[in-house]
């Protein structure tokens, strides 16, 4: 069994400065927007991870920090950047995810490498992902056992 639904997104808007770990303000205002959009969308997800804290980012985590907050949710943190395989596997195999919905940040670099650990089709996700693309959502469904992958844009 696995999770029905997984929504990969990228973490949101990054200064100009590379050295800054932190969202820029369009970022912390898309973190904000989150709040309301994402249960008006999705509904609740039962579970939210973002990619560890690093000395080059805090992002994934300041973008669905403010969600998990509002929720009451935990956030999970225990997989670096580059540990996106693990994640896939930990989430395709352990019971307490069967049937839930799973909402995952991530650094672009890597979502496509998450895409392909989760099953993904080739082709049905942006491989490279767009380095200016910030506002888009992958839902990969689980309902049939491979997963169907859609594509949702946030509005803001």
């Amino acid at each position: 069994m696995a999770p029905v639904k997984i929504l990969i997104m990228r973490h949101a808007e990054k200064p100009g400065d590379q050295a800054d770990p932190n969202l820029a303000p369009e970022g912390q205002d898309r973190a904000k927007a989150l709040v309301t959009w994402y249960p008006e969308t999705f509904g609740p997800p039962d579970f939210i991870f973002a990619a560890a804290i690093s000395k080059h980012s805090e992002r994934p985590v300041q973008t669905v920090q403010p969600f998990a907050d509002a929720l009451g949710r935990e956030l999970y943190t225990p997989y670096a950047d580059e540990n996106y395989a693990a994640l896939a596997e930990a989430l395709l195999s352990e019971r307490k995810f069967d049937g839930g919905t799973i909402l995952i940040c991530w650094h672009h670099g890597h979502i496509p490498g998450l895409m392909q650990a989760l099953g993904a089709p080739e082709g049905s996700y942006p491989d490279p992902w767009v380095p200016t693309v910030f506002n888009l959502v992958l839902v990969a469904d689980f309902r049939d056992g491979v997963p169907t992958v859609s594509d949702v844009s946030e509005p803001f």
